[in-house]
């Protein structure tokens, strides 16, 4: 499976930190057994997890917090 860079990612999710919380909520759920959305021969959680996000398989919503 072709690596995903940290830019092709970014462009889905502009916030760093929100793509790495995103990344780590897929692993997650990958771990406890959800099917994959694409078809990927890795066995590689977080290389899947990327690659959902950064072919649009895995839409990401990003909750803006409310300012005080």
């Amino acid at each position: 499976m072709k690596f995903r860079s940290r830019t092709e990612i970014t462009n889905k999710i502009p916030n760093k930190y929100d793509a790495v919380m995103a990344i780590s909520n897929r692993v997650k759920m990958l771990v406890d057994g959800k099917q994959r959305l694409i078809d990927a021969y890795d066995d590689n959680y977080v290389k899947i997890a990327m690659e959902e996000i950064a072919s649009g398989a895995l839409e990401v919503e990003v909750k803006e917090k409310p300012k005080k």
